[in-house]
């Protein structure tokens, strides 16, 4: 589940060959604002790099997991 100050990537959608989203590794943005309406897909406000921030759904977003690295030396 995405909440606000996750990092995400965009994910690919659409297409004959992209029928299952892949997530576009080349940007990543910051979670700013949550929207969820009762009945509704819940939608984020993400900036990406530079540019200005706008509204994406749930689906179109990828949350970037971070996992702690553990060194068994």
């Amino acid at each position: 589940m995405i909440k606000v100050g996750d990092i995400v990537y965009k994910r690919r959608r659409g297409g004959f060959i992209h029928s299952n989203p892949v997530p576009v590794t080349n940007q990543i943005g910051l979670v700013i604002k949550e929207f969820k309406d009762k009945g509704a897909i819940p939608q984020y406000y993400v900036k990406f790099d530079q540019e200005d921030p706008k509204w994406f759904y749930q689906q179109d977003l990828y949350r970037i997991d971070w996992k702690e690295r553990k060194d068994n030396e």
